[in-house]
């Protein structure tokens, strides 16, 4: 049995535990500065929406074939969600500016890792019309609408 998207789509799920939970904590540190608190809390559940949007993609992914891919390409995918991981923690925050773009980095660096996933899985030009390919689409889309709004909060 080799690896598919579903393999991918559990990787995502465990980054967006592990980011709802850097939110979560953020927002029991300085819950002194209120609207940190809250934007801890929209995040949050941002996120949690995220982790459900993933579980229904699973879900719609395995009712339908899906194509293995190459352990060779596995692997260096799996490194980088692995760095990725290593990486995610929270920064010093000292006001709302600086945790609205410590959130905004951390959702483009999750598109960037996607979109870099994505890069990787393609050998040739026919690997567009997969199902993983076009999953990893999908998710590359929603992350987007993520990183949209945070920069418009920023701004």
């Amino acid at each position: 049995m080799g690896y598919n998207v579903i393999d991918l789509i559990n990787k995502s799920i465990n980054i967006a535990i592990r980011k709802k939970a850097i939110y979560e904590s953020i927002g029991q540190i300085k819950c002194d500065i209120p609207f940190i608190g809250t934007m801890s809390k929209v995040l949050a559940k941002e996120t949690s929406h995220s982790i459900n949007y993933y579980d229904e993609l699973k879900s719609a992914v395995s009712e339908s074939n899906t194509e293995e891919i190459d352990f060779y390409i596995y692997d260096k995918m799996s490194f980088l969600i692995d760095e990725f991981n290593k990486k995610i923690y929270a920064t010093e925050i000292n006001n709302i500016k600086e945790y609205l773009k410590f959130s905004l980095n951390l959702e483009r660096d999750t598109k960037s890792l996607l979109m870099d996933i994505q890069g990787r899985f393609l050998r040739n030009a026919s690997d567009t019309n997969t199902k993983t390919y076009k999953t990893l689409s999908d998710m590359i889309i929603n992350k987007e609408k993520l990183v949209t709004s945070l920069k418009k909060i920023v701004k």
